[in-house]
């Protein structure tokens, strides 16, 4: 029987396990609280509604993921180096699964180039696309990518989930389905920006259009597969972030829309976890000027988060550009 292991015990980590039905399941987790209810009560409180099965259990300690056939990474990415540091005192060869989205700021690397850094002989496959986690422990239609270069293991992953409302799509453009996925969260906030400031559907389509216009533009320089950012784990996963509050990242950009105080020092600080799009603004900020891409939205956003520039100042820099071609 197989064993499985997932690091991180947020909403999307309890969502996994709902979709893996053969085996056990063990959710790592720092945080004894959700641990002891996950055990006891076969509920998370980050996702009160679901009742885990009962082949779930949690636990704080790595060595209990040392059976583990397949471990599914769900953790924030800036933390998760260190844990797979610690990790790899006690695993060796491991097949990951990495559903998180985002990239390290520390050397603008996306997931799988941290994994195989620590475990170089690892099978790895990323799972990118629109899906909130309350929607896919509902049972409620979901349809992802896969992407891994070994098609091999992705027949494996395909194994273990097999349920019907939860479609697997096979790709092996690694880089592009983790750039669609970690860039989006950065562009939701935009998003959220513009429902907060009330400008309308209009400027909300032409945002989403031309942020997926730079999307293409970075995709392109890093040699990611263009067809890729068309999919799921690319436009897909652009259309559900920039349009619900579900998300953490759109209602972070509306948190900042309609925050009071001019300087936004503060509500930042306020947050206990910032989303995975604060953090991807930066370095999608570094990629630009490495790749040299003109970014001229993202670059916007980065300077509204991190310099803290005026909001209305930044619309007017972006309706002021001069006009050119729709692609270029």
């Amino acid at each position: 029987m197989n064993k499985y292991g997932i690091l991180g015990s947020g909403a999307w980590g309890s969502a996994i396990s709902t979709l893996i039905e053969d085996g056990e399941i063990i959710i790592w987790t720092r945080n004894i609280r959700v641990m002891n209810s996950i055990n006891n009560l076969q509920k998370n409180p980050y996702l009160k509604k679901i009742k885990l099965n009962n082949n779930v259990k949690a636990s704080n300690s790595l060595k209990d993921l040392d059976k583990c056939n397949y471990l599914f990474l769900a953790l924030p990415v800036q933390h998760t180096k260190n844990i797979l540091k610690s990790l790899k005192k006690n695993a060796y060869n491991k097949n990951f699964i990495l559903c998180s989205k985002g990239i390290d700021i520390k050397n603008n690397k996306v997931l799988s180039e941290i994994v195989k850094e620590i475990f170089p002989r690892s099978n790895i496959a990323i799972l990118s696309g629109p899906s909130f986690a309350d929607e896919v422990a509902q049972k409620k239609p979901t349809a992802v990518t896969v992407s891994c270069k070994n098609k091999k293991f992705f027949d494996e992953v395909k194994k273990i989930i097999k349920k019907k409302y939860f479609r697997i799509y096979y790709s092996n453009d690694i880089i592009g389905s983790q750039l669609g996925g970690a860039i989006k969260n950065v562009y939701a906030i935009g998003a959220g920006i513009i429902e907060g400031l009330n400008l309308g559907k209009n400027a909300k389509s032409a945002y989403i259009s031309r942020s997926f216009a730079e999307i293409l533009r970075l995709g392109k320089k890093m040699k990611a597969k263009e067809k890729t950012f068309f999919g799921l784990a690319g436009l897909g996963d652009l259309i559900l972030t920039c349009n619900s509050v579900k998300s953490r990242n759109y209602f972070f950009g509306l948190s900042v829309a309609t925050y009071k105080e001019k300087n936004i020092s503060k509500l930042i600080m306020q947050k206990k976890t910032l989303t995975e799009g604060y953090y991807t603004t930066k370095a999608l900020y570094k990629l630009s000027k490495k790749y040299n891409t003109e970014m001229p939205i993202a670059k916007s956003i980065y300077k509204i988060l991190y310099e803290k520039n005026n909001i209305k100042n930044e619309i007017k820099i972006i309706l002021n550009r001069s006009l050119k071609e729709e692609f270029y």
